[in-house]
This record gives C-alpha cells, sequence and structure tokens, in this order.
C-alpha cells in the first residue's frame, strides 16, 4: 500500500516538473541573496529573475503542451490539482504580467533588492498552484501563500506610509480567509468533499436550500473577492496602492485578480451553483463604490485603485451564468486588461518622474511640453473609460454583449438593469480617467519652464499604447486564444 501511494506521489510530481523547477529556482535565489555581500547588486538578481522565469515558462508551455494533447485535463495527488489549457494560459498571463513588472522596475531604475524578486516569485509560485485546482486546501494554502507574501512586499520600503497600509492589507486579508475558511468548513459539512469538481459535492450541494448555498458560496468566495479588489472587501485597495513602488503594484493589481476571477469560474462551472444575485450585488457595489471614490481622488495611483475595483465590478458581470455564456466575456476583458491597467501604471511612474509629485493637478501642461507623452496618456485613460478606438471598448462590449440575448433580457429584467447600470457608471469613469489629459494638454503651462523629455521610457509607453490601438482592430487573436481555453 505504501509502495503504491509513493508511485502514486512521484508520477503527480512528474506532472508539475515546471513547477518544481521553479521551486528551486527561488531556493537557489534565496541561497544567492543570503551570500550576496552586495546586497544592492540589483542588477545581477534582474538577470537572474529574467533567466529563472524564461525558464519556467518555455519548459510549462511544451511540458503541459504535450501532455493536454491527448486528453482535454490532467489531474493528480487524487484529484487535488486539475489542468487544462485555461490553466496553461493563465500560467502565461502570470509570467508575462511578472515580465513586465520587472522590466517596468529596471527602466525606472527601482533599486530593488533580491528579496524583492523572492517575494515576487512566491506570488507566482502561488498564483500558479491556483490556476490548477478545484480542491479547497489547495487553495486556501495558495491563496495564502499569495497574501503573506504579499503583505511583506507591500511593508518592505519599511517606511511607515508602507507598514500603514501593509497593517491594513494584512487585517483585512486575515479577515477575508477567516471568512473563506468559515465558508469552506460548511461546504464540507454539507457534503463531506473538499473538492468542488467531486459529483458527490454536486449531489449534495443540489439536495440542499439554493438560498444556504448561495450564503455559504458567499462566505466562500470572501478570500478570492478579497484578491480581486472587488467591493465589500475592498478596504485596502487605496493604501496600498498609494504606498507601494509602481513595478510592483502593477503585478499586483492584475495577476492576483485575474487568478481570482479565474477560480470564481471555475467554481460557477463545476459546482452549478447558482450565484447570479451574489455576482450582480457585488458587481453593483464593485462600480458604485469604485467609480465614486475616484471621483474625488487626486493622486494618480490612489485613482487607478478605486478605479481597479470599478473594473472588477464589470469583470463579474461576464461572469453571470446563462445557456449562452461560458464565460468568454469575462476572460477577454482580463486578457485586455494587461496591457491597459499595465500601461497604466507605467505612464503613473512616468508622470511621477517628470514632475517629481503623484498629484494630477500638478500635471498642468506637461503634455504641452512632450506631446507624445500626452497622447499615450489620452489613449490609455481612453482604453480605461472603454472608449473607442482602444480594445477597452471591445473589452467592455463583449462584457455587455455576453449577458444582452434575448432569452436573458426575457427572463430578467434584472439584466436590463443591470445594462443601464454600468453603461452609467462608464459615463461617470470619463470625468475621473479624462482628468489626467486635461490637465496635461489643456490646462496652464507647465511650473517648471524646462522639462527633460525622457524618449526612452515615452517609447516603451508608446509600446503599450499601440497595442491597445492595434488589438481594438485586430481582436481575431484574442478570440482565438480565449475561444481555445473555454470550459466544455
Amino acid at each position: 500500500m505504501m509502495i503504491q501511494q509513493l508511485q502514486s506521489i512521484f508520477k503527480s510530481s512528474q506532472l508539475i516538473m515546471p513547477e518544481l523547477i521553479l521551486i528551486i529556482g527561488i531556493l537557489v535565489f534565496v541561497i544567492i541573496v543570503s551570500f550576496d555581500k552586495n546586497k544592492s547588486n540589483s542588477g545581477l538578481n534582474f538577470l537572474y529573475a529574467i533567466a529563472l522565469l524564461f525558464i519556467y515558462i518555455y519548459y510549462a508551455i511544451h511540458h503541459y503542451q504535450l501532455n493536454l494533447k491527448s486528453t482535454a485535463f490532467l489531474s493528480g495527488f487524487n484529484n487535488m490539482l486539475y489542468i487544462d489549457m485555461a490553466s496553461l494560459f493563465f500560467k502565461q498571463l502570470i509570467c508575462l504580467s511578472a515580465f513586465i513588472g520587472i522590466l517596468h522596475a529596471r527602466f525606472f531604475k527601482f533599486k530593488f533588492s533580491g528579496e524583492y524578486y523572492i517575494l515576487i516569485f512566491c506570488i507566482v509560485l502561488g498564483l500558479l498552484f491556483l490556476t490548477m485546482t478545484t480542491h479547497f486546501l489547495v487553495i486556501f494554502v495558495s491563496l495564502e501563500m499569495v497574501s503573506i507574501a504579499s503583505y511583506a512586499l507591500v511593508s518592505l520600503q519599511k517606511e511607515k506610509f508602507n507598514f500603514e497600509a501593509g497593517i491594513k492589507y494584512l487585517i483585512f486579508g486575515a479577515t477575508s480567509s477567516a471568512i473563506m475558511l468559515f465558508g469552506v468548513s460548511l461546504f464540507y459539512g454539507i457534503t463531506h468533499s473538499l473538492n468542488f469538481a467531486d459529483l458527490e459535492f454536486l449531489k449534495s450541494l443540489n439536495s440542499n436550500s439554493s438560498t444556504i448555498i448561495q450564503i455559504i458560496s458567499f462566505l466562500f468566495l470572501g478570500g478570492i473577492l478579497f484578491k480581486s479588489a472587488a467591493a465589500p472587501f475592498h478596504n485596502w485597495v487605496a493604501d496600498v496602492y498609494e504606498s507601494t513602488p509602481g513595478p510592483i503594484i502593477s503585478f499586483l493589481s492584475f495577476a492576483p485578480k485575474a487568478v481570482a476571477f479565474l477560480l470564481i469560474a471555475r467554481f460557477i462551472h463545476f459546482s452549478s451553483v447558482s450565484l447570479e444575485m451574489v455576482i450582480i450585488i457585488v458587481a453593483i457595489l464593485s462600480l458604485v463604490i469604485g467609480n465614486l471614490s475616484a471621483l474625488w481622488q487626486d493622486n494618480t495611483k490612489r485613482m487607478l485603485g478605486y478605479s481597479g475595483i470599478a473594473q472588477s465590478g464589470f469583470i463579474l458581470i461576464g461572469l453571470l451564468r446563462n445557456e449562452t455564456n461560458d464565460f468568454y466575456g469575462s476572460f477577454f476583458y482580463i486578457l485586455a486588461y494587461l496591457p491597459i491597467t499595465m500601461g497604466s501604471f507605467f505612464l503613473a511612474d512616468l508622470l511621477f518622474k517628470q514632475t517629481k509629485s503623484p498629484n494630477i493637478s500638478d500635471y498642468k501642461g506637461l503634455g504641452q511640453k512632450n506631446v507624445f507623452l500626452g497622447i499615450n496618456a489620452i489613449i490609455i485613460m481612453m482604453a480605461l473609460i472603454g472608449l473607442p478606438p482602444t480594445l477597452g471598448f471591445l473589452s467592455k462590449l463583449v462584457i455587455f454583449g455576453s449577458i444582452t440575448s434575448v432569452e436573458n433580457l426575457r427572463s430578467n429584467s434584472m439584466y436590463i438593469a443591470l445594462i443601464i447600470f454600468g453603461l452609467l457608471n462608464t459615463a461617470v469613469s470619463i470625468y475621473y480617467y479624462l482628468k489626467i489629459p486635461y490637465f496635461m494638454l489643456v490646462k496652464g503651462s507647465y511650473k517648471l519652464k524646462e522639462v527633460s523629455i525622457d524618449f526612452f521610457l515615452t517609447l516603451v509607453l508608446s509600446y503599450f499604447s499601440i497595442t491597445i490601438v492595434f488589438l481594438f482592430f485586430y481582436p481575431e487573436k484574442l478570440s482565438e486564444a480565449i475561444n481555445s481555453i473555454l470550459f466544455k
């Protein structure tokens, strides 16, 4: 019996060989940093981090594609891990966002110590395991790995404001984790199963009150919604976004959020739980709180933090389950959100470098001095709003299109109200998003007579803008990628 169990563990370990290589790489990184006398050797840390990322993603793509050729999914460790094309796709998104964040730090010459990179890789590792599980225990452990590393990453600068933000992040994170564990314990008490993809789990749910199941589901999703910065689990967002360095918060604003929505989609798909009312309430709260709070912000990163809450509300709309919805809308929005959100934080850091101020009101006339920077600001802010000709317009169009089938609108008038409400919130967001290009291009001259224009960073920012506009006209590749990962 023991030999058979060891053989099963060994076979399952071969399945996640890319992750095991990444773990070894992280341990080697820890040793290098521990024995490195020159703690400020950011160049060596940068090169090692980039190399480790490339090694992982290259091996992972070949390894998982080879194994998934003959089957729709893979499972291991007694079905604790579940790997399909969606897992591989989101693994690539995680690594791409980490790669962009690391390059972001290098371009702006952030002198990150090795500890920063180690914590980033710990977050990446936790997120990778979250993409390939339907097991409550693996979800909790992986989510805590991501959370603890995130708390440390936010507090690593050792400034008073960072400590305050980190403590707030920790308190709300621990609370949401406790709520999630309570929901998991209730699920286990009802179903005697820790895997929401098991048939026994589904049978047990069907024999209980749907109202009770929805309440328990909301409790379980508490920890996941915390990572997605959705209301009412959003209180940490503004302070953390404001105090954390741009490259770090750029990565944290996308990768955990993307994986959180993948987990919610998996839970809805496998458990067949009707979360319609829960999703609608959370989506409306996120849209209202995010947009109205962003209206009053003068700090750029705080404004982007609140806008991220609103963006979570839009993604949740695409998760509403119906006969024609296969989560295409949410997955398309997440993919489009990558260049838009990471481009917006790159823009925020570039504006700070030019003006030495994080406040929007201090950008007066900057676009008149640096026209290309002003044009990039217009494109990125238009994409966040969802205006053509940007990828943001297509993402919102797809989201609303996912719930506008005739059958949905006839059977549920709430969908019509949600569409109208979403469009009104989009209109509200025009004010605070366009405030940045308005101050840059329309308001009075910049306070300094001479502005040192950084052409290289402006060029890098232009790649984000070009991608956002290019994919508006040629979205076929995005559609093909999304169609290949939809749950069957």
